[in-house]
């Protein structure tokens, strides 16, 4: 079996960035001489951690953490001009739904667990069948748990790729589910980290379908499906103060720096993290059962199933696709304008609210609202058949 890819980040072969995101990178001085450097494993903030969620076949598994199912996350789209208040969507893949994974555990503000029961409620897909579905559970909703929704704004888009140069070796951070150590009394999502590998230029053809796909270099395993993929960009390796007339060349392509962007050059932060898309697969290598003394193949039936530490992602903008679709876009607008008509409170009345109102026990208006609005819109799907 070959060995992992590397890329080369730096000047010298022997300096290289693992696929894991950390190790030496190549900085420059002033007048542009590389120097190495140790960067250590990222640090991912806290809210992160709970963006996702799991998804199991019924709500006896859920409480008992068995080890089944997927995972998910949530995703926010504001619905109001102060971007207060968002409609909120659980979001996995189609096969897991597939599957009958479609009851979500996730954390509360109490240290425990609660699940939502989305089995039998309306999931949208995918109108070209990529391996995504959504389901939406209502504005704000979720007012005891612990949860961090990724907002649609951080869904990365092909311009951004374009505008920031994104491709092969731009680090990437995976939330998940590790199905072995996965927390039983509460979620403990696992994080794990990678490079891209490949942009989606081919598809990966799965049961004769082509799946627009970014390859991940991050090992994926069962129960990672329908993870959140995130990915950031570093800042440029290179000092403030540049002699401009080094800069001045990587800008015109006329020098070139290993590890430096020449769309990049003049941001000094780290970008991101965008959402690059959502887990879906590993690609598995079969490798032959061998002869210890000729070498050979025993059998040519017989293999050992190897993970080659690919992952596939569904590019994020193949989940802003069905939020825009024929049938979820419509619903989504409507439910805007319900909130447009909503009388608005006086300046002196919203500076001493913190936040939009949210569902609660005593006000469930936000699940209500939309609940009412996708009842309607259904029948009169229904009634258009």
């Amino acid at each position: 079996m070959s060995s992992p890819t590397v890329y080369p980040l730096t000047a010298s072969d022997s300096c290289t960035m693992n696929p894991q995101g950390f190790g030496w990178v190549t900085r420059y001085s002033a007048r542009g001489l590389p120097y190495q450097v140790w960067r250590p494993m990222p640090w991912i903030e806290p809210r992160y951690l709970e963006s996702t969620v799991y998804l199991y076949p019924s709500e006896k598994e859920a409480d008992d953490g068995d080890a089944i199912g997927g995972s998910g996350f949530i995703v926010g789209i504001p619905v109001d001009e102060d971007r207060r208040q968002s409609l909120l969507f659980v979001v996995t893949n189609k096969h897991v739904v597939d599957d009958g994974n479609m009851v979500v555990r996730l954390n509360t503000v109490d240290g425990k667990r609660d699940t939502l029961a989305l089995d039998g409620e309306h999931w949208f897909f995918h109108p070209d069948g990529d391996d995504l579905a959504v389901c939406p559970i209502g504005a704000n909703p979720l007012h005891k748990a612990a949860y961090y929704f990724v907002p649609a704004a951080s869904l990365i888009t092909k311009e951004d790729i374009r505008e920031f140069e994104i491709g092969p070796g731009d680090d990437v951070f995976i939330i998940g589910r590790f199905i072995n150590h996965e927390g039983k009394q509460q979620n403990l999502p696992s994080a794990r980290f990678g490079n891209i590998a490949q942009m989606p230029w081919e598809p990966i053809v799965i049961d004769g379908f082509p799946q627009e796909s970014f390859l991940v270099e991050a090992r994926s395993i069962a129960g990672y499906s329908g993870s959140p993929v995130f990915v950031y960009c570093q800042p440029p390796p290179v000092p403030h103060n540049l002699n401009p007339v080094v800069k001045n060349k990587v800008r015109s392509g006329e020098l070139s720096l290993p590890g430096v962007s020449r769309k990049r050059l003049d941001i000094p932060i780290r970008l991101g993290p965008w959402l690059l898309g959502i887990d879906y697969c590993h690609i598995r290598w079969d490798e032959p059962v061998l002869n210890k003394q000729t070498g050979k193949p025993v059998n040519p039936d017989w293999f050992i199933k190897s993970n080659t530490g690919m992952m596939g992602v569904i590019p994020a903008w193949k989940l802003q696709e069905i939020f825009q679709g024929p049938e979820l876009g419509p619903l989504i607008d409507a439910y805007k304008k319900h909130i447009a008509k909503e009388p608005k409170k006086s300046s002196a009345v919203e500076l001493d609210s913190a936040k939009s109102p949210e569902s609660t026990d005593e006000n469930p208006k936000g699940r209500e609202d939309f609940t009412f609005l996708l009842n309607a819109a259904a029948r009169k799907q229904k009634q258009g058949d």
